[in-house]
């Protein structure tokens, strides 16, 4: 289900992330407190994938359309998530900062959407931060520095850093689409 946030500016760009990462690492919590500036503390798994759309300002370039696609993390998704970065202009690689497990799969998420979306622009983000036992994310931190993707920490509980989270994503995206002419 799509669902729009609007006010009455009009977007410059349009551009298309997506959110992909193992199950229950948030991705839709931070979907939603971005598009909805709400905490929702009840899990539903996600069913192949979920999109949203919010008009965002990006710092230096105005109003942005963000069409955030939320990708199911289940294995079970994965013949279908493959349709769904085509034409995407940034990726949030979304792991549980709590969950050491969720972090061994990054590299194979980074594959899976680069393979459809060769050069996607990569924000790693440990979400999540606000609870206690954190694994240590700077050698994530350096991973992402390593391999030129971006890395930022949030908490759809709190609200930290959600929205530059997005305008990250919106100022990475918009870059990648110039770049590409798309």
């Amino acid at each position: 289900m799509t669902k729009i946030a609007t006010d009455s500016q009009t977007a410059v760009f349009h551009i298309k992330v997506i959110l992909a990462g193992d199950g229950t690492v948030g991705k839709t919590t931070l979907l939603h407190r971005y598009v909805f500036d709400e905490f929702i503390t009840e899990h539903k798994m996600t069913i192949g994938m979920d999109t949203h759309t919010k008009l965002t300002r990006v710092p230096g370039l105005g109003p942005v359309k963000i069409h955030t696609w939320d990708l199911a993390g289940q294995p079970q998704w994965s013949a279908v998530r493959e349709s769904f970065y085509l034409g995407s202009h940034a990726m949030a690689l979304v792991f549980d900062a709590n969950k050491p497990k969720t972090i061994q799969h990054l590299p194979e998420w980074v594959s899976e959407c680069r393979g459809k979306a060769p050069g996607i622009p990569v924000l790693v983000v440990a979400n999540k931060i606000d609870l206690p036992g954190k694994v240590p994310t700077d050698k994530i931190a350096r991973w992402a520095r390593e391999n030129q993707f971006g890395y930022i920490e949030t908490s759809p509980k709190t609200g930290h850093n959600v929205d530059a989270l997005f305008a990250k994503l919106g100022t990475m995206g918009i870059n990648f689409a110039l770049q590409r002419n798309c």
